[in-house]
């Protein structure tokens, strides 16, 4: 109760100063509570990684924590499909405002991850038994090797779905169209010719055949069945509440079949119903500051939680109470959301501002 009265008070604070608005722009309160669970799904599935290290298992009943990632993806395809029909880009002015969206904050806290690894390496990537590269971390080429921040690997995803996704902007009425049969044909590929290393998400080979590139696909199909309003309310529950029992289901079950259904199906799936489904119930969604707070800074959380992760360890171990199982588990998960919070409100923000102001002010070309 101490840490969740302590993040609240953080939330009421920072309110003062920015004062929560919702009605001033299109949001979907849906979207950001599920990036909120997909972010707190994420920093429980390191924090039980972590805790498990010091023979703590509160959390290793918990096993679905990674599948965070691939609402992550799903909610990126249909944000994008969001983006361009609002405001039709080229694909140079989309590139850029993904670039200033995602890259400033990444630079920031992996030059903070250059810096401790520099000091000190072996306190980053030290489960990894690659060499950690310096020039991937910064640029999000893959070379095979870990990145500085080691979950980033999800960014260099996100930017090739980006590059995919506005190479094909000219086509105004079938862009979204061309973008799926492209990322389907490359998926088909890694299948039929598979890499060597399929399991290594950053190895050149596996990287653009990776079927994970299926995720954004889905949440373009998910944008036309929302915006078509295909589901009924009735529907929508039943689609979250088929999702919800799967994803239990999966928790202690997945094991036995991922291996011959595959990821996608195992943990895609039921990512897409549940989006779907919840995002499909909008209008009946009440507004809760708290989740919605955590949905928007969900991109901070998911950056700065390993760095919280390993201070907190680092910090308990020293004090001798890293055995007090709850009070570790809590430290790091509570503790990642309010420096999520922060980092959101204190850096991402003033920065995306100002980049934009900047943008803005620059004199139109021809």
């Amino acid at each position: 109760m101490l840490w969740l009265s302590l993040y609240w008070l953080v939330l009421t604070y920072f309110k003062n100063f920015y004062p929560l608005n919702i009605k001033r722009f299109t949001v979907y309160l849906s979207i950001q509570y599920l990036r909120a669970l997909a972010a707190i799904m994420v920093v429980i599935a390191h924090s039980s990684h972590k805790a498990t290290i010091y023979n703590i298992d509160l959390l290793s009943s918990f096993k679905i924590g990674g599948s965070g990632v691939d609402l992550f993806f799903i909610i990126s395809g249909f944000i994008m499909c969001l983006t361009v029909d609002r405001n039709r880009q080229s694909f140079t002015s989309f590139m850029k405002a993904r670039v200033v969206r995602i890259a400033p904050l990444y630079w920031i806290l992996t030059c903070v991850a250059l810096t401790i690894y520099l000091i000190n390496p072996d306190l980053v990537n030290s489960s990894s038994t690659r060499p950690t590269s310096i020039f991937s971390s910064f640029t999000l080429i893959p070379n095979g090797n870990p990145y500085l921040i080691n979950n980033a690997w999800t960014l260099s995803y996100e930017f090739f779905f980006y590059l995919v996704f506005a190479f094909f902007l000219f086509s105004k009425n079938n862009q979204k169209l061309f973008t799926s049969i492209t990322l389907i044909i490359l998926v088909i590929i890694g299948l039929v010719f598979p890499p060597v290393d399929p399991k290594w998400v950053l190895k050149p080979t596996t990287f653009i055949t990776n079927p994970v590139l299926i995720e954004f696909v889905m949440g373009i199909v998910a944008y036309k069945i929302i915006t078509n309003k295909m589901l009924s309310t009735k529907t929508a529950i039943i689609t979250t509440l088929i999702a919800i029992a799967i994803m239990i289901t999966n928790n202690f079950y997945s094991s036995l079949w991922i291996h011959t259904l595959g990821h996608i199906i195992v943990y895609g799936i039921p990512m897409f119903l549940l989006f779907i489904g919840f995002v499909s119930l909008e209008s009946k969604i009440p507004k809760i500051n708290l989740l919605y707070q955590l949905g928007m800074s969900s991109y901070a959380l998911y950056l700065v939680h390993p760095f919280i992760i390993t201070g907190v360890t680092i910090v308990m171990r020293k004090l001798g109470i890293i055995n007090i199982g709850p009070l570790y588990v809590m430290a790091m998960i509570i503790g990642s959301a309010i420096a999520g919070f922060l980092c959101y409100k204190l850096i991402e923000m003033p920065i995306d501002r100002f980049l934009k102001a900047k943008i803005k002010k620059q004199p139109a070309t021809a």
